[in-house]
């Protein structure tokens, strides 16, 4: 039998009524009357596999694959939520007015469901999958990446419209055995109602691109073209296929909307060729892919000065190797040449806030970064890091979310939900969030090393160990790493007790060149030991280091915040007390 399961947020609003219950599809909530019946994802998930196919028996397996798909989770897992979804409804155990257990095999709902639309329907989200190069020259992989990024930028700027990510359109290809799914998949795992295929041909001078616009809840077709251009016409490209998605969809463009669109970042052909090659090397992130992408784009830069895309690609660069002097300038000159440039004002927030402890400067320029790139997910995951260190906590949740919205496949992105609702204490929230991102993931080690930093303050100092163990496998004996496991390690043993041995810890590794200041001041504080604890921190200070701009709400140093100290270096940082 096959399960049916509606994924996604749409316009078209469906609801399934039962009993005194009434489940709103779109909005994922469930009302007794007018009494909000609060679920979790998971119990809400099962909840509406189950009246979806109402009087069928499913089998556990069949649940477990739809609830957790690509997921390997325990019967007792499924069992559980069962339980919580039958006490939600306030069904006792000897009950089955809505869920019936159908012993050795699985579960039916029972009730009778009725469905329901709203009719007024509009597709307000898009996944611009990679185009495929059916040239014979491989060479041409970098024009096909190009045209799908660039769309995927073009598309971003129009307010009414959701578009999903690089990161997660791809990765999504990546969990399909790198072949490209189907629309409906797509719309399942991203979240979107209609999908962008595409496909080009390099014949001599002449591109041929064909492009299809699929409706993501039936695979229906609602739009085709292809196109013959030469390669000098492949940027005026992007935009006639942004403004036909544009139209076809329906969305209200304004007289800016259209401007955005339409604006070339470079007249030069060369320029544009390079930029997408360096794009497509970077988007390797490997450490050789960077290097030649910074020589793409430096090329870009040679042929057409004033390109400043080029720039911001160099400005990407020199911030994955960790290069702050030469991203600065990358970054001023692509802010010089076009003050529009969403993705550079997001950076230059993030520089403000990490480096120049301009707190106001990087909060103005990350809402402007988003009025001007509302689908850009990184620069709502730069602001929701700088509202939680804020302490503006329920903002920062709330950008966290949208950013995990915009990329929900991102392991960064599931990450800053994490840490936001750690640096508000919601210790169980963050433990939640950070599990669900090692789900995408088990090898990313961030996330292994937040989550034993939530497991220190929750008391569980075994789970603790067993996260840094898992970071240090993973760091590959990385040196700067394995002093910041060491100084976490020296934390734990000051927790539960172990004052010696982490006293030895501590003292061993701040010897080393690559030990942090800052998180060896947050053992001293845990020890109980004021004075080491804001020696190391005003260490930390002489060195500007950027880890200070957590000072604020950092769980690490709770033990010292009433000594005056620590107001006074709050001041110096420039940090309200």
């Amino acid at each position: 039998m096959k399960v049916r399961k509606d994924f996604g947020k749409t316009k078209e609003r469906i609801f399934y009524e039962f009993g005194p219950f009434r489940v709103d599809a779109r909005e994922r909530v469930l009302r007794r009357g007018e009494e909000l019946v609060r679920l979790t994802p998971k119990v809400f998930d099962i909840l509406e596999v189950l009246i979806q196919n109402s009087g069928c028996v499913l089998t556990k397996d069949e649940l477990m694959k739809r609830v957790w798909p690509d997921t390997m989770v325990e019967e007792s897992n499924l069992a559980r939520n069962v339980s919580t979804l039958r006490k939600a409804l306030n069904e006792r155990p000897d009950q089955c007015h809505y869920i019936e257990t159908i012993p050795w095999r699985g579960y039916r709902f029972a009730a009778a469901v009725t469905k329901s639309h709203d009719a007024s329907r509009v597709i307000d989200s898009i996944a611009v999958l990679p185009f495929i190069n059916e040239s014979s020259d491989s060479s041409a992989e970098y024009l096909s990446d190009g045209i799908t990024d660039g769309l995927i930028n073009k598309l971003s700027l129009l307010r009414n419209l959701k578009v999903m990510s690089r990161n997660s359109v791809f990765h999504c290809q990546a969990r399909n055995g790198g072949t490209l799914p189907d629309a409906e998949t797509v719309g399942r795992e991203l979240g979107v109602l209609c999908v962008l295929t595409g496909r080009i041909r390099v014949a001599g001078e002449i591109v041929l691109v064909s492009v299809e616009l699929i409706d993501a809840t039936d695979n229906r077709q609602l739009w085709g073209a292809q196109y013959n251009r030469q390669f000098s016409d492949m940027a005026t490209l992007q935009e006639t296929i942004s403004r036909q998605i544009a139209n076809r969809l329906q969305l209200n463009m304004t007289g800016k909307d259209r401007e955005r669109l339409s604006q070339p970042h470079t007249n030069n052909t060369e320029a544009y060729q390079l930029h997408l090659k360096g794009r497509y090397f970077w988007n390797k992130l490997t450490v050789e892919g960077v290097r030649k992408a910074i020589d793409m784009f430096e090329q870009a830069i040679e042929k057409d000065p004033g390109y400043a895309l080029a720039y911001t690609g160099l400005l990407d660069c020199h911030i994955y190797c960790n290069n702050p002097v030469e991203a600065r300038k990358a970054l001023a000159k692509a802010l010089e040449l076009d003050p529009d440039l969403g993705e550079a004002h997001a950076s230059s927030g993030f520089f403000k806030f990490i480096y120049d402890w301009d707190f106001s400067g990087c909060e103005k320029e990350l809402k402007q970064a988003i009025e001007l790139s509302p689908n850009y997910p990184q620069a709502h995951h730069w602001y929701a890091i700088y509202l939680a260190h804020a302490g503006r906590h329920g903002e920062a949740i709330d950008e966290a979310k949208r950013a995990q919205e915009l990329d929900p496949l991102s392991t960064l992105m599931n990450q800053t939900l994490g840490n936001t609702l750690m640096l508000a204490r919601d210790y169980d929230g963050a433990i939640d969030a950070l599990q669900k991102t090692l789900e995408l993931d088990s090898h990313f080690a961030a996330a292994h090393s937040v989550l034993g930093y939530v497991y220190t303050f929750k008391g569980m100092y075994a789970e603790a160990l067993q996260q840094l163990a898992r970071v240090a496998a993973l760091a590959g004996g990385n040196p700067a790493i394995d002093a910041s496991i060491k100084i976490l390690t020296a934390l734990v043993y000051a927790r539960c007790g172990q004052a010696t041995e982490a006293l030895q810890l501590v003292e061993r590794v701040s010897r080393l060149p690559e030990a942090s200041p800052y998180s060896i001041a947050g053992v001293y504080a845990a020890l109980g030991e004021a004075d080491q604890a804001f020696a190391f921190l005003n260490r930390a200070y002489q060195a500007r280091s950027f880890q200070l701009v957590s000072l604020n709400v950092d769980p690490g140093l709770d033990g010292i915040r009433t000594d005056p100290r620590f107001d006074d270096l709050l001041r110096r940082i420039g940090l309200p007390a």
